[in-house]
C-alpha cells in the first residue's frame, strides 16, 4: 500500500491562516486578477509586500461586492462585481493592517535542467521554452516564483531563453547547483518519486528533453548520473505518466502539496494521449480470443472494462481509438465462458472455442 505524503503547506495556505487569525474572511482585490492560482499568487504578494491589505476604514470608501473567484481554508478571496459584500481589500503597492512578513516560504527548488538542448531539433527547442514558460507558471501555482530553477544551460540556450523570455528572464539559472540533496526524476529510476526524501533543501531536477523521434530515451540517466534518480510512476507503471515537463512537475506538486498518493497525483493528471497509449498497451495484453464458426472474435471482459472507464475516465472516444490499433473488439459478459465447448493453442495465443454467440452476452462492439 502506497504511504500518503506530509505535505508542504501552500502560501495560500499559510496567507489565509493570518487571515482568519485576523478575523478577515472575505477580502476583496481592487485590481484586474491574472491567470492561474490566483489565491497562491496574490498570498506570495501578501507576504513580500507587493499588496497590502486594508478596511473600508482606512481605504476611506465603501467596499462595492464582488464575486468568489478562489477559496481556501473558509477565505473567500473576492473580485470583480458581484453578490457578497468583503470585509476587505486587497491594494497593490502597499504594506497593509496585517503583518504577513515573518511568514517563511520553505519548499524544494524545481529546475528544468537543458543538458540536451543543443541536440534538439529546431520544432523540439521551440516546444521546450513553451514548456518552461508553463512549468514556471505551475510551480507559482503551488509556491513561489523563487522555487522555479533553470540547470546546464550552454550558451546557444541562454540567447534562445533571452529571446523567448523578454525582456528579461524572470527566473534564477544554476550554473553549479549547491543543494546537498539533488534528485533527477528519471522514468527509469531504480525507485519511486517519494516524499520522505525531500525537504526545503531538495533540488527536484526534470530533464529537458522534447524527443519527437524518441532518439534519447535513456538519456536522463547522464543528468547528474551520480545523484538519486527517481521515477514517477502509476503503481509501478510508467506508461500512464504523461512525457511534457509542465504535467511532470504538475504531478510532483500536486503530490507534495495534498494530501494524495503519487499514483493518486499521476492519475489525476493524465493526458488523453497517454490514456490511449496506456489503452492500446492493455488491450493487446488483455485479449480474450475466441472462435466461432471459424471466425476469429477479440473481446474484453465486462469487469475489466468497467474498471478501466472507471479509474481511468475512459470515454467511448478512448476504446474507439483504442480499437482501431487491435483490429477491433467487443466487451463480453462472464456468462458468454458458459458457451466454451474446448479451447486451442494457436499460435502460443489460448482461443475458446464458441457454440454460440447471442446478444445478452455481448455489452458493447467497437470495431
Amino acid at each position: 500500500m502506497e504511504v500518503k505524503n506530509m505535505r508542504f503547506k501552500t502560501p495560500k495556505e499559510l496567507v489565509a491562516t493570518r487571515l482568519k487569525e485576523a478575523g478577515f474572511r472575505r477580502p476583496k482585490l481592487l485590481f484586474h486578477p491574472k491567470r492561474g492560482d490566483i489565491f497562491n499568487r496574490i498570498a506570495y504578494g501578501l507576504v513580500k509586500g507587493k499588496f497590502g491589505i486594508f478596511t473600508e476604514k482606512e481605504i476611506g470608501e465603501e467596499l462595492l461586492p464582488g464575486c468568489k473567484v478562489d477559496e481556501c481554508y473558509e477565505i473567500k478571496l473576492l473580485a470583480f462585481m458581484g453578490d457578497e459584500k468583503p470585509d476587505s481589500a486587497i491594494v497593490r503597492g502597499r504594506k497593509g493592517i496585517v503583518n504577513f512578513s515573518d511568514i517563511d516560504f520553505e519548499y524544494p527548488l524545481i529546475a528544468v535542467d537543458l543538458s540536451f538542448y543543443n541536440k534538439l531539433l529546431p520544432r523540439e527547442k521551440k516546444s521546450l521554452l513553451n514548456q518552461i514558460e508553463i512549468t514556471y507558471g505551475v510551480v507559482k501555482d503551488f509556491f513561489t516564483p523563487e522555487n522555479f530553477v533553470l540547470t546546464s544551460v550552454s550558451n546557444e540556450a541562454r540567447k534562445e531563453l533571452e529571446k523567448f523570455f523578454t525582456p528579461y528572464i524572470p527566473f534564477s539559472i544554476l550554473d553549479k547547483p549547491e543543494q546537498k540533496e539533488i534528485i533527477v526524476l528519471d522514468p527509469y529510476g531504480d525507485k519511486d518519486f517519494t516524499h520522505e526524501e525531500i525537504t526545503p533543501q531538495t533540488l527536484i531536477i526534470v530533464g529537458g528533453i522534447v524527443d519527437s523521434g524518441e532518439r534519447m530515451i535513456g538519456s536522463t540517466k547522464e543528468i547528474f548520473p551520480n545523484v538519486k534518480h527517481r521515477k514517477i510512476s502509476y503503481k509501478g507503471s510508467i506508461e500512464l505518466v504523461p512525457d511534457r515537463i509542465n504535467d511532470i512537475v504538475k504531478i510532483v506538486c500536486q503530490y507534495l502539496t495534498e494530501d494524495i498518493s503519487l499514483s493518486e497525483a499521476v492519475r489525476q493528471n493524465i493526458t488523453r494521449t497517454a490514456k490511449l497509449k496506456w489503452l492500446r498497451k492493455a488491450l493487446e495484453k488483455n485479449l480474450v480470443r475466441f472462435s466461432l464458426k471459424g471466425k476469429i472474435l477479440r473481446g474484453i471482459p465486462e469487469k475489466l472494462y468497467k474498471q478501466w472507464k472507471e479509474e481511468f475516465e475512459l470515454t467511448d472516444f478512448h476504446f474507439k481509438k483504442g480499437a482501431k490499433h487491435i483490429g477491433g473488439f467487443f466487451v463480453f459478459k462472464s456468462t458468454l465462458f458458459e458457451k466454451v465447448e474446448g479451447k486451442i493453442l494457436k499460435r502460443k495465443k489460448e482461443i475458446f472455442l464458441l457454440k454460440e454467440l447471442k446478444n445478452e452476452d455481448v455489452v458493447k462492439v467497437y470495431s
